[in-house]
């Protein structure tokens, strides 16, 4: 599968604490001057392009808490063969920047939403009540200023959400979003178990018992969701089996932490330090094209099967970028 897609954290830190994704008990965060500047993401993501890397999504943390984010989507947007630059968000900072966004040349978010009852919603985020209407506010602004196609991401957890399933269909057909449903990983702590599990697959069933068959539906996409129409609803449902369904030999994509490291595999403790390569007194473009070349090669080594069913990686995912 040719690498065409990077993932880029632009920072650890985050608004929301949300449980699956950021323990409670982690206090401590990346040192500011350990975080990849603006600039040496740029020069990162100038060499890639010339490996094939045409579309960079930037994720976290929370990449809207970060400063001056919009020059970072400027600065990658003259890059020549970047197509497209996405952003995933928890929305909460949506409403109020979507449009500067939108101006620095951002083609796309994706919003993460695990439910729909704002209780539940501030239990799962560790956040207050009212943050799930500001999130939702900030998907209508997305739209409004065309950040689209609009997707919400939704992490199954069994006995939180999985009695929200019709909810979601009806959210998807009311605002026009694509809502894609994603298996728990076990990435982030003790809030990940197998109790806690529910295959994308039950979610089908579910739904084809209840609407009939779904009709798979071409959308705009750089990864592994599969995308379906529900019924006469009007609904567009993706669903991205994580856990149960692997797809390592279709991976088209590489994660850049904020910290500088090149991570080969989400699951894979694998990395290669490009911001030790970067701040090195020795440092040329050659030899971070060097470097990136080799990472390449290795990518193809990355046995990611194994370490899926290992249950774990040693990184959070908040510190990875998902």
């Amino acid at each position: 599968m040719k690498i065409s897609y990077l993932r880029v954290s632009v920072t650890d830190r985050c608004n929301f604490r949300c449980r699956y994704c950021m323990p409670e008990e982690e206090k401590e965060f990346i040192p500011h001057q350990e975080i990849l500047r603006y600039e040496e993401i740029a020069e990162i993501v100038k060499v890639f392009s010339r490996f094939g890397v045409r579309s960079v999504r930037l994720t976290g943390g929370e990449p809207l808490v970060r400063r001056g984010i919009e020059s970072l989507i400027r600065q990658l947007k003259e890059i020549d063969g970047i197509d497209e630059v996405s952003l995933t968000t928890n929305g909460f900072f949506l409403e109020e920047k979507a449009e500067l966004l939108k101006e620095a040349g951002l083609n796309r978010v994706n919003v993460s939403i695990d439910t729909l009852n704002p209780e539940k919603f501030a239990f799962i985020t560790r956040s207050d009540e009212g943050s799930l209407g500001r999130v939702l506010r900030g998907i209508e602004k997305a739209k409004e200023v065309g950040l689209n196609p609009v997707k919400v991401n939704t992490v199954l957890v069994k006995g939180f959400n999985d009695s929200e399933i019709e909810d979601f269909v009806r959210f998807s057909a009311s605002y026009g979003v694509e809502v894609r449903f994603i298996e728990l990983m076990p990435v982030g702590g003790e809030f990940f178990s197998r109790d806690n599990f529910i295959p994308v697959s039950v979610v089908k069933e579910f739904l084809e018992e209840k609407f009939g068959a779904l009709e798979p539906a071409r959308t705009v996409k750089m990864g592994p969701a599969k995308s379906f129409r529900v019924g006469s609803t009007g609904a567009l449902i993706g669903f991205i089996p994580s856990v149960s369904q692997h797809f390592c030999s279709e991976c088209n994509r590489l994660r850049l932490t904020s910290d500088g490291k090149l991570r080969l595999c989400l699951m894979s403790d694998r990395e290669i330090d490009l911001k030790e390569l970067l701040r090195s007194p020795n440092y040329t473009e050659e030899l971070l094209e060097r470097t990136v070349a080799g990472a390449f090669l290795l990518k193809r080594r990355v046995d990611g099967v194994s370490a899926l069913e290992s249950l774990g990686c040693s990184r959070k995912m908040f510190s990875i970028g998902g």
